[in-house]
């Protein structure tokens, strides 16, 4: 039988198209596989990036909010959460123009997260401060309670004080007043062996010596009876020094006039005479005239006088 060459060369050549055809549609669907996975990989990758740039966007709101409700403590906690917050504000805009011009990566939501742990930080130090401060605010606060505790005793207390003066004075004539015949007032100055000896310079004088006799009364109750003395100074003026005692003669009358006394003494009070003797040192060193003036209950009961050169 005879063979057509013609018929065979027809079929390699077929087989050489159906060959190459093949070839060009396997690169061809390897590139539309490749393009369609690479396009889902950037659906993909940009669908990570909007979630990402959510959850750090709501981040960064959580903490704008936590700071804020750290504001009202004080001047200093308010400043430090304004600013604070300003930085928040300006990450949050640094990243929205980002994710609206398409440009927000991975590094810059990365950037975020680190910054967001720092506001952590700030928050925690923030939050110990708000605390510390808590805790001096109720030590105040307890201290105020104290106070108004302690006022509102004094005041009791006056009150209390108020109706005995009150019954004291309904108590208290003339009868009941020490009869003080004389004050005697000498500057004086004690030498090196110890002895006191009177002097009449106001710069040899290192103190008053104020002596004086009760006198008997009957009258006057039993018990301690409190008498104030008054200094003089040669200028018109009551010596009183706080620290050493002085202070204002109490009366029963509040619409009197406050006199200053210069010291008090308290003597236990039997009906029967006493001698009362004291000292006082201080601020007597100009010359002139030294009134010494002894109140019982607001009345004056004895006076005397004393005249330094």
């Amino acid at each position: 039988m005879e063979t057509n060459p013609n018929s065979s060369g027809t079929k390699k050549i077929l087989v050489s198209a159906l060959i190459a055809l093949a070839l060009v549609n396997a690169v061809t669907l390897y590139f539309m596989f490749s393009e369609k996975k690479e396009k889902q990989e950037v659906i993909v990758q940009k669908d990570n990036v909007e979630q990402d740039y959510k959850n750090v966007s709501d981040t960064l709101d959580a903490k704008r909010d936590e700071i804020g409700k750290l504001r009202g403590q004080n001047a200093d906690m308010d400043r430090q959460v304004t600013e604070k917050q300003a930085l928040i504000d300006q990450e949050k805009s640094s990243l929205d123009s980002l994710y609206a011009g398409n440009k927000l990566t991975a590094a810059e939501l990365n950037r975020a997260r680190r910054l967001i742990t720092t506001y952590e930080v700030s928050i925690a130090s923030l939050q110990k401060q708000v605390a510390e401060y808590e805790v001096k605010t109720q030590v105040l606060t307890q201290k105020t309670e104290q106070l108004t505790t302690d006022l509102t005793c004094e005041k009791e207390t006056t009150s209390q004080l108020t109706e005995q003066n009150q019954g004291l004075t309904k108590k208290v004539d003339a009868g009941s007043f020490l009869q003080i015949a004389k004050v005697d007032v000498e500057a004086v100055r004690r030498k090196h062996d110890g002895k006191e000896v009177p002097v009449d310079k106001a710069k040899a004088a290192e103190s008053l010596k104020i002596s004086f006799e009760t006198g008997v009364n009957k009258v006057l109750d039993p018990g301690k009876v409190s008498l104030y003395v008054r200094i003089i100074n040669p200028h018109g003026e009551t010596i009183a020094i706080n620290e050493q005692g002085s202070g204002v003669i109490p009366t029963a009358d509040e619409s009197a006039k406050r006199i200053e006394y210069t010291k008090k003494e308290d003597i236990n009070w039997t009906q029967s005479n006493k001698k009362v003797v004291m000292y006082w040192n201080r601020y007597i060193k100009d010359p002139g005239v030294y009134r010494v003036e002894v109140y019982q209950s607001g009345k004056v009961v004895g006076h005397g006088a004393v005249h330094l050169i």
